[in-house]
């Protein structure tokens, strides 16, 4: 497929708008398809106001905002603006009857090259492909919300998509200036999973009455939170050592029941003694010099935060003197 590419986002509600945007940014002819027109003007509006923003913040010039809406268009034709588009990225509510529907006019209306996307954050994209003549060439992109600053795209491959599309979709999301991963066709892929199991047991924990919802959200941003965007959970289990996360999660098996179930490759890696940064294996390979870099890195980005934090906490102090 060519470098440039035609691009049609259909949907323009909180995804839509923001994934034309960065569509265009990157130098590819975007189409956003709203089916009512007296609302494209809005949806153009949101775009205008999304770039502003980025050059309000300097990671954009004027220039660049201008060459970016010449790109895009706005349209109410399905028919006109799928022919001849290389890569179609469907972001209409989560309706699975919607989205089969829909995929299915596409299969009929696209020419045969054309890759077909869903950014589903959880519906199954084997399932959503099952409708067409091209299961091969259906792929899952789930954006994360706002996908003009979210800097992560998920690539979803479904049971029939080909290993040439996931290729092919995941050049063109780097290509963008994102950062793809990839997972298999799974109820909530990655990101929606790990999120659900967070959210789902601080909603507990409140429920149960341990703790107000401000404790508990402040618990999860000055632990977790801080330390997530530089080490991902698995690395945290290594640097931990993958011994003493057994045994404290097996105790809250015991203790709090089937939810925290532990996973038999956590037993297994301590019963191989794969136990992490101390014994040079675990989910990853470790050197001395990679187990230094890792906890420098960690180390630097934890004092930048407590900085921040620190002076977020003098602010009210010196404006009440």
């Amino acid at each position: 497929m060519k470098t440039k590419k035609k691009v049609v986002v259909i949907g323009a509600g909180i995804m839509g708008p923001g994934i034309a945007q960065v569509c265009a940014q990157a130098g590819h002819d975007t189409s956003i398809l709203r089916r009512r027109p007296e609302f494209l003007q809005q949806t153009l509006e949101a775009i205008k106001s999304n770039l502003q923003m980025l050059i309000a913040n300097g990671l954009i010039t004027n220039e660049e905002a201008s060459e970016t809406l010449r790109r895009i268009r706005a349209e109410t034709d399905l028919v006109e603006a799928v022919k001849e588009a290389d890569f179609v990225i469907e972001a209409i509510p989560e309706d699975m009857a919607a989205k089969k529907a829909l995929f299915k006019e596409l299969d009929e209306l696209c020419s045969s090259h054309t890759i077909l996307a869903s950014n589903t954050s959880s519906f199954s994209i084997t399932e959503i492909a099952s409708v067409t003549s091209r299961p091969d060439k259906v792929v899952g992109t789930h954006w994360w919300n706002p996908p003009h600053l979210m800097p992560l795209v998920e690539i979803v491959k479904g049971e029939q998509t080909s290993d040439e599309t996931v290729r092919i979709t995941k050049d063109f999301v780097a290509g963008l200036g994102k950062i793809p991963v990839v997972c298999k066709d799974s109820p909530g892929f990655l990101g929606v999973r790990l999120q659900a199991a967070l959210v789902l047991e601080a909603i507990r924990m409140l429920e149960e009455g341990l703790a107000t919802a401000e404790d508990i959200d402040m618990a999860v941003k000055l632990t977790l939170g801080l330390r997530l965007p530089i080490l991902g959970p698995l690395e945290i289990v290594d640097l931990g050592g993958m011994d003493t996360f057994l045994y404290a999660y097996s105790y809250l098996y015991n203790t709090l029941g089937e939810r925290f179930k532990v996973p038999q490759l956590l037993k297994r890696k301590v019963e191989s003694n794969e136990l992490g940064i101390k014994t040079g294996k675990g989910f990853y390979g470790y050197t001395s010099e990679k187990i230094n870099e890792i906890t420098r890195r960690r180390d630097q980005w934890l004092i930048e935060q407590l900085k921040k934090l620190h002076a977020q906490m003098k602010a009210p102090q010196q404006k009440n003197k």
